[in-house]
């Protein structure tokens, strides 16, 4: 328990901590865990050589962390994005690579400037829904001509390094309010700026890989896409340790979140609203889901992580409150009651504040102030 006991000394606040500076910051997503918090578990709970396991990668910070200590890491979600973003993000590219795609940056400029010259052909749009009221003409049109280019790389690595710069613009470059807003606004956008906004980001996240390239050579990590709920993900006892943060009942709809980063990525929105757990639009119907509803998907997600943990290794939360219908749900409490019907024995808990001014939980569901660092057990 030595290693429980150095836990329980950490001040998991973490006020002053800097969470941009790698990989980490390839692409928005909401509600990240900082990447802190899983380092400092990794770090007490695993040893160099060990696998880490998260079941609920999200935007894969559990695996950058862990293969930056000299871990492998394995992880699904059902979020087809969320494993792509992962994937990137624990995918080593070499600088002579990354040089390569200013080639990729001119090509497509020049593409553009016909386009605007009116010396290329018709643009040929994809076939998405209501593509023409999140868009504007010309954002349509330029996104495809970057997508092409990007699609035309013959190297896989570099092919959704640059999805994933495109992803990221996505959002900005629409009608969609924010990242974790799904409203229909009107935005200052000119001519160029997706262009601009794209190479701007591809630059940035050029700069920080090429920092972060020898570290993410520590670790390897393995990532699908996959329902947490369901067996036979990974095999039997292949995992050290398992670190998640999981989605919480009633507060995002990734699905619409990312809905149009998926459609442009030839992703389906449709199969991650069927699969996703906690989302807010099943929960906020008149007779939509409850914590049973939640607790019922978590048992099943111990019992799969159980198969995949070794005996006698730790699984960690870290998850917050929710509120269902202006109650105030103890999800720390849930996955307490949740873990006795499992082969997981309940160790340890801790809480931290947040810092509210980087949270971004819709207000309308609920102010989370603090979040939980639960440990379990796995005795089988």
């Amino acid at each position: 328990m030595n290693n429980i006991n150095n836990l329980k000394t950490v001040n998991w606040d973490f006020t002053q901590a800097k969470t941009n500076g790698t990989t980490h910051s390839f692409h928005p997503y909401p509600a990240k865990f900082i990447p802190q918090i899983p380092r400092t578990i990794i770090k007490e709970l695993s040893n160099e050589g060990d696998t880490v396991y998260d079941p609920f990668l999200r935007s894969g910070t559990t695996c950058v962390e862990a293969n930056a200590l000299r871990r492998d890491a394995i992880g699904n979600d059902v979020n087809e994005l969320a494993v792509l973003i992962s994937k990137v993000k624990t995918t080593p590219i070499n600088i002579e690579k990354l040089r390569s795609l200013n080639s990729l940056i001119n090509r497509t400029f020049i593409k553009i400037e016909q386009y605007y010259d009116n010396q290329r052909e018709k643009i040929k749009r994809p076939e998405i829904i209501n593509l023409d009221l999140w868009f504007l003409d010309f954002v349509i049109d330029e996104l495809v001509i970057i997508k092409d280019e990007i699609l035309n790389l013959q190297d896989e690595d570099l092919k959704n390094f640059c999805l994933i710069a495109l992803s990221g613009i996505i959002v900005n470059v629409s009608r969609q309010d924010s990242d974790t807003r799904y409203v229909r606004v009107e935005k200052k956008t000119n001519r160029k700026d997706v262009f601009d906004k794209f190479v701007k980001q591809l630059n940035k996240n050029k700069e920080l890989m090429k920092k972060c390239h020898s570290s993410l050579k520590m670790g390897e990590t393995i990532v699908k896409v996959a329902d947490t709920r369901t067996d036979e993900i990974f095999e039997e006892n292949s995992a050290d340790l398992a670190v998640t943060s999981p989605p919480y009942p009633n507060a995002y709809d990734y699905h619409l979140y990312h809905k149009y980063r998926l459609f442009w990525l030839d992703m389906n929105p449709y199969d991650l609203r069927r699969n996703e757990i906690g989302a807010h639009a099943d929960y906020s119907k008149k007779n939509g889901h409850t914590e049973f509803d939640f607790k019922s998907d978590m048992e099943k997600c111990f019992k799969t992580v159980s198969k995949i943990l070794k005996k006698n290794k730790y699984f960690v939360f870290v998850i917050g409150d929710s509120i269902l219908k202006g109650r105030n749900i103890k999800n720390n409490e849930l996955l307490k009651e949740v873990s006795e019907n499992t082969t997981f024995k309940y160790i340890s808990e801790f809480s931290r504040n947040l810092n509210l001014r980087k949270k971004s939980f819709n207000p309308k569901i609920g102010n989370i102030k603090t979040e939980n660092i639960l440990i379990f057990q796995n005795i089988k």
